[in-house]
């Protein structure tokens, strides 16, 4: 007897230890591993965009515990499972109840631990069978094993039924509240509790539904107010104020940004901006649609974060005769002239124009190449601005060819633009539109303008990080945007299309793609950069597709409610840390206004880059000799290369008299003293030491003669200031050998050497 209790004991001890190691080789559990999750899309105010789908077609947002609402924690707990932290996953009191009510035909009790719900769900348990209740019970056991109780909690609140196919408190808020998890009040705190215990029933997304939730919470406020005595109860006075909100806004942009990130997706876009620009778009096509005008894409930007406030697509997400759900801001497609700007920033900060520059407009081939004009007629002379800004082609062209087409090619790559083939596919024909760019580059290039510059990508996310890279100098860019600045603005009415100024600065540009398949417009208003498309994404053309006529009137609509929303400044203004100063120019030559200049404007310049001289162009001569009195007049005297674009294009110029007896050319012209220069002296040579060489100035200083008040100071050919006659001019210290050369107002001038030396 004592040898068959002997073997009884070991047999005991060895079925326990081989219980024991398989329970401890029962792998652990995995909560989530066949659940995915939903991702809520908010814009920068919180609002929510859209909550997606799961990839078994739930809403079922994740919530991290702790932004479970606290009273939702001791809601639940007091509705289902009042000992959740004294037991071990199983309660076997209730349990023991249970059995006993269903052996003795009694009515069914509920035993199921919160641990126990999970394992169902989690398991996708039959628990109405014995089987089942038992799995059931062996997996909760093991759900306790492997995880905490904080653990458990978070699980079930993230995966417990809330309705159809609502899954967890986070999408239940959302959907039934339109509020986050963490701003759920009382009330509604208790609705939800309710739910999953029969969520078929209490599903609140029928009115049938929300009463039964309604009921049975009444039922859980009055244990709550039995339990909670001492806490403030008020808020359970508060309306459920519960419905379905299932929005759909910025369909496009969600997209976008559910590329970038996904569960709680907070975005930089604002939802007024966004409507607002909606609701624009809609409006201008349908008045454009006898035009055949039926849809169109529209950016706003805030340059200062590179925010994207406002994404419009399409004018309509859910039209499939316009293949709505294609996103036209990120289709590439030929933006016509609307990078011709990029073109003269890179020419200005190469000091091959400043923006008074006198450019040919003729008739004109490069090799296979003969570009045209828009209006096919030509200006023969016009400046820089306004060459830019009546968006002259051949003038475009030639800049282009000048920059190298190279550099403009690196220019378009640095900023992001994708699928360019090799530069020599595209040579010139990239000045008017022959690469194709995205509305996203458009925007990030014209905010690049207002950052003096600096190019950064767009920001969908507000926790995206914002790059910074200087493409262009500051210089360029604002002298650039101040260029687009003189360009009118547009308006338009249902008759009507017209020009007008406006209140406030507008730097803006139009494009118009070859075939009319596109129409552009973009620019910069205060900080704010704004980009708009209208065409067909079948590429169907149309002649109605002219920038100027179609774009740019939808383009000033948006501007002006932006300017009716924030305050803009009247006036754009160039940073004191700028290289750039003012110089009165010859409105006629684009070179320095001398004596005889009829007509002179300021203008700025780049110190030593700008490529800017003294004019020779505007003479006076005396004409119908009577003594004592003798007729003046001014001529301009061009160069007969300038005589011949006025020619080639068509237009007649005033010219000068041929020279006579009683009409000739001033004896006296460029007579009289040169300047003379003080400092420095000619062959001086400075030792300085390098690292105080950007502190160190050189002081110019001249004597002028009697006729002359103004004293223009070169370096090496580049002009680097003006001072009046025995005025110091302080400049920073030129490296080397160089030459400096003064030219007064008649164009008289004088030179000197000097040589800069490291003294270390």
């Amino acid at each position: 007897m004592r040898y068959l209790r002997s073997r009884r004991r070991v047999y005991a001890a060895g079925m326990v230890l081989f219980c024991a190691l398989v329970w401890a080789a029962v792998p652990r559990p995995e909560l989530y591993q066949k659940y995915s999750f939903s991702s809520a899309v908010y814009d920068r105010n919180g609002k929510l965009l859209k909550l997606s789908l799961s990839m078994d077609d739930k809403y079922r947002l994740f919530v991290p515990f702790e932004k479970i609402p606290e009273t939702a924690k001791q809601a639940l707990l007091l509705y289902e499972d009042r000992g959740f932290y004294y037991h071990p996953g199983v309660n076997p009191l209730s349990i023991g109840r249970a059995l006993w009510d269903m052996a003795g035909g009694g009515r069914k009790r509920g035993a199921s631990t919160i641990t126990m719900q999970l394992a169902r769900i989690v398991y996708n348990i039959d628990s109405s069978k014995i089987g089942g209740k038992a799995l059931q019970i062996l997996r909760a056991l093991q759900i306790e094993m492997f995880y905490d109780k904080r653990e458990i909690l978070e699980a079930y609140f993230n995966l417990a039924p809330y309705g159809g196919n609502i899954e967890g408190i986070g999408a239940a808020a959302l959907v039934y509240f339109n509020k986050n998890a963490e701003q759920l009040n009382l009330p509604q705190v208790m609705a939800l509790t309710v739910v999953p215990q029969n969520p078929a029933k209490r599903t609140m997304m029928s009115s049938r539904g929300r009463h039964n939730a309604e009921d049975a919470s009444e039922r859980l406020k009055q244990v709550w107010l039995e339990t909670y005595r001492h806490k403030e109860n008020s808020y359970l006075e508060l309306p459920l104020d519960a419905g379905v909100f299932l929005p759909n806004r910025a369909p496009h942009f969600v997209r976008l940004a559910l590329e970038k990130a996904s569960g709680e997706v907070k975005t930089v876009l604002d939802l007024n901006y966004q409507e607002a620009v909606e609701n624009i778009l809609h409006d201008y096509v349908r008045e454009h649609r006898h035009q055949g005008v039926y849809n169109a894409a529209a950016m706003v930007v805030d340059a200062r974060t590179m925010d994207i406030l406002a994404y419009v697509g399409s004018q309509d997400f859910f039209d499939n005769s316009i293949e709505g759900q294609v996103d036209g801001t990120r289709a590439l497609r030929s933006p016509g002239s609307v990078l011709k700007p990029f073109i003269y920033a890179q020419a200005l900060e190469r000091g091959i124009i400043h923006p008074m520059t006198m450019l040919k407009d003729v008739p004109k081939n490069y090799g296979v190449y003969t570009p045209e004009n828009f209006d096919r007629s030509f200006y023969g002379l016009l400046n820089a601005t306004q060459a830019l800004v009546y968006s002259r082609n051949i003038p475009a062209v030639d800049l282009l060819l000048r920059v190298g087409e190279e550099n403009f090619y690196n220019l378009l790559k640095a900023c992001g633009v994708q699928k360019l083939r090799p530069v020599g596919f595209y040579g010139l024909a990239m000045a008017l539109g022959g690469t194709e760019v995205s509305m996203h580059n458009l925007a990030a290039m014209y905010a690049m303008l207002y950052n003096e510059g600096r190019f950064s990508p767009l920001r969908v996310l507000r926790d995206e990080e914002r790059p910074l890279k200087q493409l262009l100098s500051p210089e360029a860019a604002f002298l650039t945007l101040n260029m687009l600045s003189k360009n009118t603005a547009a308006d338009d009415t249902a008759t009507r299309f017209s020009m007008r100024k406006t209140a406030y600065p507008v730097s803006w540009k139009t494009g118009t793609s070859y075939g009319f398949k596109d129409a552009w417009s973009a620019g910069v208003v205060g900080p704010y950069v704004v980009v708009v498309w209208i065409g067909n994404f079948d590429g169907t053309p149309n002649n109605a597709f002219v920038g100027r006529d179609m774009a740019a009137p939808l383009f000033f609509r948006l501007v002006r409610r932006i300017a009716g929303q924030q305050e803009i400044a009247t006036k754009l203004k160039s940073s004191p840390q700028l290289n750039l100063a003012k110089v009165k120019i010859c409105k006629d030559t684009g070179d320095l206004a001398n004596a005889y200049c009829p007509q002179s404007v300021l203008s700025y310049f780049i110190p030593g880059v700008s490529g800017i001289r003294g004019s020779n162009v505007s003479r006076l001569i005396p004409c119908r000799h009577t003594p004592p009195q003798t007729e003046m007049r001014n001529y301009n005297f061009w160069p007969s290369d300038v005589l011949q674009a006025y020619a080639e294009a068509g237009i007649n110029i005033r010219r000068p008299p041929a020279f006579k007896d009683n009409c000739s050319q001033v004896e006296t012209f460029n007579q009289g003293k040169a300047p003379q220069i003080i400092l420095p002296a000619d062959n001086s040579r400075f030792l300085v030491r390098s690292h105080k060489l950007p502190e160190e100035k050189l002081a110019l200083k001249a004597a002028l003669d009697a006729d002359a008040e103004l004293v223009y100071w070169y370096v090496n050919d580049h002009l680097v200031g003006q001072s009046k006659a025995g005025q110091v001019l302080e400049i920073a210290t030129p490296i080397g050998k160089a030459k400096i050369k003064a030219v007064d107002e008649m164009g008289r001038s004088a030179a000197v050497s000097i040589e800069t030396v490291p003294a270390d």
